[in-house]
Protein backbone atom coordinates (compact mmCIF):
# COMPACT_ATOMS: atom_id res chain seq x y z
CA UNK A 1 0.00 0.00 0.00
CA UNK A 2 1.18 3.96 -1.04
CA UNK A 3 2.31 6.54 1.56
CA UNK A 4 -0.33 8.21 -0.05
CA UNK A 5 -2.84 5.36 0.17
CA UNK A 6 -1.73 4.87 3.99
CA UNK A 7 -1.97 9.04 4.46
CA UNK A 8 -5.44 9.21 3.23
CA UNK A 9 -6.57 6.25 5.35
CA UNK A 10 -5.52 7.81 8.59
CA UNK A 11 -7.40 10.91 7.65
CA UNK A 12 -10.77 9.20 7.19
CA UNK A 13 -10.10 7.40 10.55
CA UNK A 14 -8.91 10.61 12.41
CA UNK A 15 -12.18 12.16 10.62
CA UNK A 16 -14.39 9.52 12.17
CA UNK A 17 -12.81 10.09 15.51
CA UNK A 18 -13.59 13.36 15.68
CA UNK A 19 -17.19 13.61 14.03
CA UNK A 20 -18.12 10.10 16.76
CA UNK A 21 -16.56 12.49 19.34
CA UNK A 22 -19.08 15.51 18.80
CA UNK A 23 -22.29 13.43 17.94
CA UNK A 24 -21.58 11.65 21.51
CA UNK A 25 -21.11 15.05 23.27
CA UNK A 26 -24.24 16.66 21.27
CA UNK A 27 -26.50 14.08 21.91
CA UNK A 28 -25.88 14.35 25.70
CA UNK A 29 -27.50 17.96 25.73
CA UNK A 30 -31.62 16.51 24.80
CA UNK A 31 -32.79 19.97 24.15
CA UNK A 32 -30.53 20.37 21.03
CA UNK A 33 -31.43 16.93 20.55
CA UNK A 34 -35.30 17.71 20.31
CA UNK A 35 -34.38 21.44 18.02
CA UNK A 36 -32.47 19.18 15.51
CA UNK A 37 -35.69 17.13 15.14
CA UNK A 38 -37.83 20.17 14.58
CA UNK A 39 -35.44 21.71 12.40
CA UNK A 40 -35.79 18.71 10.49
CA UNK A 41 -38.97 18.53 10.29
CA UNK A 42 -38.95 22.26 9.04
CA UNK A 43 -36.31 21.56 6.45
CA UNK A 44 -38.25 18.55 5.25
CA UNK A 45 -41.53 20.73 5.15
CA UNK A 46 -39.49 23.62 3.07
CA UNK A 47 -38.18 21.45 0.69
CA UNK A 48 -41.27 19.48 0.11
CA UNK A 49 -43.75 22.47 0.59
CA UNK A 50 -45.49 22.21 -3.22
CA UNK A 51 -46.38 18.55 -2.46
CA UNK A 52 -47.65 18.60 1.47
CA UNK A 53 -49.61 22.02 1.15
CA UNK A 54 -53.19 21.63 0.30
CA UNK A 55 -53.62 24.59 -1.48
CA UNK A 56 -51.77 27.40 -3.43
CA UNK A 57 -50.61 29.87 -0.62
CA UNK A 58 -51.54 33.35 -2.60
CA UNK A 59 -54.65 31.46 -3.88
CA UNK A 60 -57.83 33.33 -2.84
CA UNK A 61 -60.91 31.60 -1.70
CA UNK A 62 -63.72 34.57 -1.87
CA UNK A 63 -66.62 32.38 -0.46
CA UNK A 64 -64.10 31.24 2.65
CA UNK A 65 -62.72 34.47 3.96
CA UNK A 66 -61.94 34.58 7.48
CA UNK A 67 -63.07 30.60 7.98
CA UNK A 68 -61.66 29.37 11.63
CA UNK A 69 -59.46 26.62 12.35
CA UNK A 70 -61.01 22.75 11.93
CA UNK A 71 -61.29 22.80 15.83
CA UNK A 72 -63.40 25.69 16.58
CA UNK A 73 -67.02 26.79 15.22
CA UNK A 74 -67.37 27.31 11.54
CA UNK A 75 -63.90 25.66 10.85
CA UNK A 76 -64.10 23.67 7.90
CA UNK A 77 -61.41 20.42 6.92
CA UNK A 78 -60.86 21.67 3.91
CA UNK A 79 -58.96 24.90 5.79
CA UNK A 80 -57.71 22.80 8.87
CA UNK A 81 -55.76 26.29 10.39
CA UNK A 82 -58.53 28.69 8.83
CA UNK A 83 -58.05 31.24 5.81
CA UNK A 84 -57.18 34.73 5.96
CA UNK A 85 -58.98 38.19 5.72
CA UNK A 86 -58.85 37.65 1.56
CA UNK A 87 -59.34 33.81 1.62
CA UNK A 88 -56.22 32.20 1.76
CA UNK A 89 -55.52 28.96 3.24
CA UNK A 90 -53.18 29.66 6.50
CA UNK A 91 -51.95 26.05 6.69
CA UNK A 92 -50.54 26.51 3.16
CA UNK A 93 -49.11 30.00 4.00
CA UNK A 94 -47.30 28.81 6.52
CA UNK A 95 -45.66 25.95 4.77
CA UNK A 96 -44.36 28.09 2.40
CA UNK A 97 -43.64 30.54 4.52
CA UNK A 98 -40.80 28.28 6.01
CA UNK A 99 -39.17 27.89 2.56
CA UNK A 100 -38.70 31.96 2.89
CA UNK A 101 -37.43 31.65 6.59
CA UNK A 102 -34.95 29.57 5.97
CA UNK A 103 -33.93 31.51 2.38
CA UNK A 104 -33.45 34.41 4.66
CA UNK A 105 -31.26 32.47 7.12
CA UNK A 106 -29.22 30.86 4.43
CA UNK A 107 -27.83 33.57 2.61
CA UNK A 108 -27.43 35.98 5.79
CA UNK A 109 -25.58 33.88 7.44
CA UNK A 110 -23.72 33.17 4.42
CA UNK A 111 -23.09 37.00 3.51
CA UNK A 112 -22.01 37.91 7.23
CA UNK A 113 -20.26 35.30 7.85
CA UNK A 114 -17.87 35.59 4.39
CA UNK A 115 -16.99 39.04 4.75
CA UNK A 116 -16.93 38.71 8.72
CA UNK A 117 -14.45 36.31 8.58
CA UNK A 118 -12.54 38.43 5.83
CA UNK A 119 -12.05 41.25 7.64
CA UNK A 120 -11.59 39.27 11.39
CA UNK A 121 -8.65 37.85 9.50
CA UNK A 122 -7.22 41.33 7.74
CA UNK A 123 -7.80 42.82 11.35
CA UNK A 124 -5.96 39.94 13.00
CA UNK A 125 -2.65 40.18 10.73
CA UNK A 126 -2.47 43.66 9.67
CA UNK A 127 -2.08 45.66 12.74
CA UNK A 128 -1.80 49.24 12.99
CA UNK A 129 -4.35 51.40 10.60
CA UNK A 130 -6.37 48.51 8.77
CA UNK A 131 -7.12 46.94 12.31
CA UNK A 132 -7.78 50.04 13.60
CA UNK A 133 -10.04 50.94 10.86
CA UNK A 134 -11.97 47.71 10.32
CA UNK A 135 -12.68 47.32 14.50
CA UNK A 136 -13.96 50.97 14.68
CA UNK A 137 -16.25 50.18 11.50
CA UNK A 138 -17.20 47.13 13.37
CA UNK A 139 -17.62 49.84 16.78
CA UNK A 140 -19.94 52.13 14.63
CA UNK A 141 -21.97 49.38 13.31
CA UNK A 142 -22.31 47.97 16.69
CA UNK A 143 -23.63 51.53 18.37
CA UNK A 144 -26.95 51.53 16.82
CA UNK A 145 -29.70 48.86 18.18
CA UNK A 146 -29.78 46.28 15.57
CA UNK A 147 -33.33 46.49 14.37
CA UNK A 148 -33.09 50.06 14.20
CA UNK A 149 -30.08 50.19 11.86
CA UNK A 150 -31.83 47.07 9.47
CA UNK A 151 -34.47 49.42 9.47
CA UNK A 152 -32.93 52.64 8.52
CA UNK A 153 -30.71 50.24 5.94
CA UNK A 154 -33.96 49.25 4.35
CA UNK A 155 -35.47 52.34 4.12
CA UNK A 156 -32.47 54.07 2.46
CA UNK A 157 -32.32 50.76 -0.26
CA UNK A 158 -36.25 50.09 -0.37
CA UNK A 159 -38.23 47.66 0.90
CA UNK A 160 -37.90 44.11 0.03
CA UNK A 161 -37.03 41.09 1.15
CA UNK A 162 -33.90 41.12 -0.72
CA UNK A 163 -33.01 44.04 0.55
CA UNK A 164 -33.94 43.17 4.15
CA UNK A 165 -31.54 40.61 4.42
CA UNK A 166 -28.38 42.55 3.08
CA UNK A 167 -29.27 44.92 5.87
CA UNK A 168 -30.01 42.07 8.18
CA UNK A 169 -26.22 40.78 7.02
CA UNK A 170 -24.62 43.82 7.79
CA UNK A 171 -25.78 44.29 11.39
CA UNK A 172 -23.92 41.03 11.89
CA UNK A 173 -21.32 41.39 10.82
CA UNK A 174 -19.43 42.52 13.68
CA UNK A 175 -19.94 39.83 15.99
CA UNK A 176 -18.18 37.45 13.11
CA UNK A 177 -15.68 40.08 12.98
CA UNK A 178 -14.62 40.26 16.77
CA UNK A 179 -14.84 36.32 17.02
CA UNK A 180 -12.36 36.04 14.09
CA UNK A 181 -10.43 38.47 15.01
CA UNK A 182 -10.01 37.24 18.64
CA UNK A 183 -9.71 33.61 17.74
CA UNK A 184 -6.57 34.15 15.07
CA UNK A 185 -4.76 36.57 17.58
CA UNK A 186 -4.93 33.81 19.97
CA UNK A 187 -3.92 30.93 17.02
CA UNK A 188 -1.17 33.52 15.98
CA UNK A 189 0.89 33.26 19.26
CA UNK A 190 1.28 29.00 18.94
CA UNK A 191 4.39 27.77 17.93
CA UNK A 192 2.50 25.83 14.73
CA UNK A 193 1.91 29.36 13.10
CA UNK A 194 5.71 30.03 14.14
CA UNK A 195 6.84 27.00 12.17
CA UNK A 196 4.92 27.75 9.42
CA UNK A 197 6.37 31.03 8.86
CA UNK A 198 9.73 29.39 9.47
CA UNK A 199 8.98 27.65 6.37
CA UNK A 200 8.43 29.82 4.10
CA UNK A 201 4.06 30.10 4.23
CA UNK A 202 2.56 33.36 2.57
CA UNK A 203 0.12 35.39 3.96
CA UNK A 204 -2.77 33.72 2.38
CA UNK A 205 -1.58 30.13 3.67
CA UNK A 206 -1.49 31.24 7.50
CA UNK A 207 -5.01 32.79 6.64
CA UNK A 208 -6.93 30.34 5.37
CA UNK A 209 -4.57 26.96 5.47
CA UNK A 210 -2.97 27.47 9.23
CA UNK A 211 -5.30 29.92 11.25
CA UNK A 212 -8.82 29.62 10.02
CA UNK A 213 -9.55 26.39 10.68
CA UNK A 214 -8.96 26.75 14.26
CA UNK A 215 -11.34 29.29 14.44
CA UNK A 216 -14.09 27.38 13.25
CA UNK A 217 -15.93 26.19 16.25
CA UNK A 218 -17.20 29.66 17.97
CA UNK A 219 -18.00 30.59 14.31
CA UNK A 220 -20.17 27.58 13.75
CA UNK A 221 -22.11 28.47 17.05
CA UNK A 222 -22.39 32.04 16.09
CA UNK A 223 -23.58 31.54 12.64
CA UNK A 224 -26.32 28.71 14.23
CA UNK A 225 -27.41 31.48 16.64
CA UNK A 226 -27.02 34.15 14.49
CA UNK A 227 -29.52 32.02 12.26
CA UNK A 228 -32.03 32.34 14.24
CA UNK A 229 -31.59 36.58 15.15
CA UNK A 230 -31.85 36.48 11.53
CA UNK A 231 -34.73 34.96 10.94
CA UNK A 232 -36.30 36.93 13.94
CA UNK A 233 -35.12 40.61 12.66
CA UNK A 234 -36.25 39.47 9.06
CA UNK A 235 -39.92 38.69 10.88
CA UNK A 236 -40.07 42.44 12.71
CA UNK A 237 -39.14 44.16 9.19
CA UNK A 238 -41.83 42.34 7.57
CA UNK A 239 -44.42 43.06 10.38
CA UNK A 240 -43.12 47.03 9.91
CA UNK A 241 -43.81 46.18 6.36
CA UNK A 242 -40.10 46.70 5.23
CA UNK A 243 -39.26 43.48 4.32
CA UNK A 244 -41.18 40.93 2.77
CA UNK A 245 -44.43 42.60 1.01
CA UNK A 246 -47.55 40.78 -0.25
CA UNK A 247 -48.37 38.21 -0.96
CA UNK A 248 -45.43 36.47 0.14
CA UNK A 249 -46.23 34.15 2.85
CA UNK A 250 -43.88 34.91 4.94
CA UNK A 251 -44.01 34.88 8.62
CA UNK A 252 -43.50 38.06 9.71
CA UNK A 253 -45.29 39.91 6.48
CA UNK A 254 -48.27 37.69 7.30
CA UNK A 255 -48.64 38.87 11.09
CA UNK A 256 -48.25 42.80 9.65
CA UNK A 257 -51.14 41.85 7.64
CA UNK A 258 -53.18 40.16 10.67
CA UNK A 259 -52.87 42.61 13.30
CA UNK A 260 -56.17 44.35 12.51
CA UNK A 261 -57.93 40.94 13.35
CA UNK A 262 -56.14 40.05 16.26
CA UNK A 263 -59.46 40.49 18.57
CA UNK A 264 -61.54 39.05 16.15
CA UNK A 265 -59.56 36.59 14.36
CA UNK A 266 -56.81 35.30 16.64
CA UNK A 267 -55.84 32.26 15.10
CA UNK A 268 -54.39 34.78 12.15
CA UNK A 269 -51.58 36.33 14.26
CA UNK A 270 -50.98 33.14 16.92
CA UNK A 271 -50.19 30.43 14.94
CA UNK A 272 -47.51 32.53 12.42
CA UNK A 273 -45.83 33.68 15.87
CA UNK A 274 -45.96 30.63 17.22
CA UNK A 275 -43.99 29.59 14.21
CA UNK A 276 -41.44 31.70 14.38
CA UNK A 277 -40.96 30.78 18.37
CA UNK A 278 -40.70 27.18 17.70
CA UNK A 279 -38.45 27.29 14.48
CA UNK A 280 -36.24 30.08 16.44
CA UNK A 281 -36.11 28.18 19.69
CA UNK A 282 -34.76 25.13 17.87
CA UNK A 283 -32.02 26.70 16.27
CA UNK A 284 -31.36 28.35 19.61
CA UNK A 285 -31.09 24.82 21.16
CA UNK A 286 -29.37 23.73 18.19
CA UNK A 287 -26.61 26.00 19.28
CA UNK A 288 -26.31 25.36 22.58
CA UNK A 289 -25.49 21.67 21.86
CA UNK A 290 -22.91 22.92 19.45
CA UNK A 291 -21.36 25.13 22.16
CA UNK A 292 -21.24 22.32 24.56
CA UNK A 293 -20.08 19.68 21.82
CA UNK A 294 -17.18 21.85 20.57
CA UNK A 295 -16.22 23.98 23.51
CA UNK A 296 -13.48 22.06 25.22
CA UNK A 297 -13.58 24.33 27.93
CA UNK A 298 -17.03 23.53 28.19
CA UNK A 299 -16.05 19.49 28.12
CA UNK A 300 -13.60 19.81 30.76
CA UNK A 301 -16.50 21.46 33.30
CA UNK A 302 -18.27 17.77 32.61
CA UNK A 303 -15.61 16.21 33.31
Amino acid sequence: MSTETLNYSRDRSALAVVLSDFWHEFKQNHGALAGLVVMGLVVLMAVFADVIAPHSPIEQYRTAMLVPPVWQDGGSWEFILGTDSVGRDLLSRLIHGSRYSLYIGLIVIFISLTVGVMLGLLAAFFKGFVENLIMRAMDIILAFPSLLLALALVAILGPSLENAMVAIAVVLIPHFVRITRAQAIAELGKDYVAASQTMGAGVGRLMFINVLPNCMAPLIVQATLSFSTAILDAAALGFLGMGAQPPTPEWGSMLAVAREFILTASWLVTLPGLAILITVLSINLIGDGLRDALDPKMKRGKA
